[in-house]
């Protein structure tokens, strides 16, 4: 409310501006399409950080899918997610594409031994598809009982054990004063305590809870139990890929997109059957008619074979020329080489869509999203290579076609030297300036949350251009747009020609922002000639 001065003396006031790079750190969000051995199937996962990753969906190695199949797949996936946060990544969605929802999860059921019948307690069940989840046991031990005879009721503990490798069975998670109807203090029924979103099981889940027993739950278990009967889904093929992608709709704000490949036959990596046995996928914005806030980062291109020359594998990679015209789509080749992150000494070759998006992360917090992820300091800090190296030619025309190249800079390592959307005209053919476009449309989107059904009038367009230079002015003062004064950035009108009778009349209030994009130094020009320095005389002739 405002402040009335009358007493001489200092008065403090505080006024929130938009921070962009404390935004900006916030923006970038990477959501993951691929195949994974575990996990929850066409759900967007939220992860934040790789441990996350391998508790939910596993590790690096080779997938074995349901037979009849033989083949084992390598999926790219966590190796994109590796880079995504070895680059700067922050939070990260994923989605574990299946060709069809399965419902085959490892399952136990919890019998108590002194009730007659025998009568069902609970059932505990992995907690998505797959035989990942016949590796897990559980043990349940009662910690005290309450109550005597018929009206007795145990507070028991749960631990959930995985199978190693190694085949040793190790205890993940402990759940302890649990009872099966809740009603004890100090106690939490054992469905909602496992089933909790935020601090439940990251491996299984309890359903088909029985709180008619006799007696609740019961002693214990003895021996772990395993859980049996998970079966893996099929793996996707292209078009599966494809309309996996659809759920990253669910995915609330801003978010960049990569779906990721994978070897239908691991034996066929690095051999002339390489190209013909990878699966991969791109899509195009339209997929989501609803959203203006998701960008998608296309790598699909196939791994370069085994003594192809780069012109003849420029040529192949026509994948990458996919969504011709769309400003919220980036191809990016070739393959980059990293270490592998289980094997020293190791590497390979893996798309570059997940340590460019990294990248893109690390650039946003730094800068801000007016920059653009790449040049120098869009080094790719895994990298230590690439898979092909493009000649200048080359390089330029897959520029020229709006595919941005990664290449080693002497001095600064493997870098994006592409900064382009697939759009040919236009500041947004740049990927700076669409971005800075979705970065507006969204902390306008937050910001002005205060004026819906407010009073339309004067003060509330007031206050709405307020808002809107608050968003602005701070993304003008770090550079984000050009200009050297506000009047030359930006302009707002939020008044009576736009906001009419009729319109105030439709319950619509209007705000019109104009920004001065700003484009990216593509091409730095240096023009060197030569200069000799003369010596000039005068002659002076004598009075007469």
């Amino acid at each position: 409310m405002p402040i009335t001065y009358r007493r001489p003396g200092v008065y403090l006031e505080e006024s929130l501006l938009v921070n962009t790079a404390d935004t900006a750190s916030t923006f970038t969000v990477a959501c993951f399409v691929g195949v994974a051995g575990q996990g929850p199937i066409l759900s967007p996962t939220r992860i934040d950080s790789w441990s996350d990753y391998v508790s939910t969906f596993g590790t690096f190695d080779p997938i074995t899918p349901p037979a009849p199949a033989t083949a084992k797949v390598q999926s790219y996936l966590p190796f994109a997610v590796y880079s995504f946060f070895q680059n700067g990544g922050r939070t990260a969605y994923i989605i574990r594409a299946a060709s069809a929802l399965v419902n085959e999860q490892g399952t136990a059921s919890f019998i108590p031994v002194n009730n007659p019948g025998p009568v069902l307690a609970f059932n505990i069940r992995a907690l998505s598809a797959g035989t990942w989840g016949n590796k897990l046991k559980y043990s349940l031990a009662t910690q005290s009982t309450v109550g005597s005879g018929a009206t007795a009721e145990d507070v028991y503990v749960i631990q959930v054990l995985l199978t190693n490798a190694n085949g040793i069975d190790e205890v993940v998670e402990t759940f302890s004063g649990l009872s099966t109807s809740g009603a004890i203090p100090g106690t939490r029924r054992v469905d909602s305590a496992i089933n909790d979103q935020n601090s439940g099981s990251a491996y299984v889940r309890v359903d088909g809870v029985n709180q008619a027993l006799p007696r609740q739950p019961a002693p214990t278990t003895g021996a772990p139990v395993a859980l049996t009967g998970g079966v893996d889904p099929k793996i996707p093929d292209q078009s599966a890929l494809t309309a996996s992608a659809v759920y990253v709709g669910s995915v609330d704000g801003p978010v960049i997109v990569n779906i990721v490949g994978y070897h239908s036959d691991v034996s066929l990596i690095d051999t002339s059957s390489a190209a013909s046995s990878y699966v991969s996928a791109t899509v195009p914005s339209s997929t989501w008619p609803d959203r203006s806030d998701i960008f998608v980062v296309n790598d699909s291109a196939p791994p370069r074979l085994p003594g192809q020359t780069s012109s003849a594998y420029k040529s192949s990679i026509t994948q990458l020329s996919a969504n011709p015209g769309d400003s919220y789509c980036a191809s990016y080749t070739p393959w980059i080489i990293v270490p592998h992150p289980s094997r020293v000494g190791a590497t390979m070759s893996i798309p570059p869509g997940g340590g460019m998006m990294g990248v893109t992360a690390r650039v946003d917090a730094t800068v801000g999203v007016f920059r653009a992820p790449a040049g120098v300091i869009g080094g790719i800090s895994n990298a230590v290579g690439v898979s092909t190296k493009f000649t200048d030619t080359e390089m330029g025309d897959l520029n020229a076609s709006n595919v941005n190249v990664v290449r080693i800079v002497p001095g600064a390592g493997v870098c994006i030297m592409g900064a382009r959307t697939r759009k040919t005209y236009g500041a947004d053919r740049y990927i700076s300036a669409r971005r800075t476009l979705i970065f507006v449309k969204e902390v306008m989107k937050r910001s002005t949350q205060f004026a819906i059904f407010e009073n339309n009038d004067q003060r509330l367009w007031s206050a709405l251009s307020m808002s809107a230079d608050r968003v602005l002015r701070p993304l003008w003062e770090a550079g984000g747009l050009k200009g050297t004064s506000t009047a030359q950035a930006y302009y707002i009108r939020c008044d009576d020609t736009i906001n009419t009778p009729g319109v105030i009349a439709a319950g619509e209030v209007r705000m019109e922002l104009g920004v001065a994009l700003q484009y990216p130094a593509e091409f730095v020009i240096i023009r060197l000639t030569q200069f000799d320095r003369g010596t000039f005389t005068t002659e002076v002739q004598p009075n007469a």
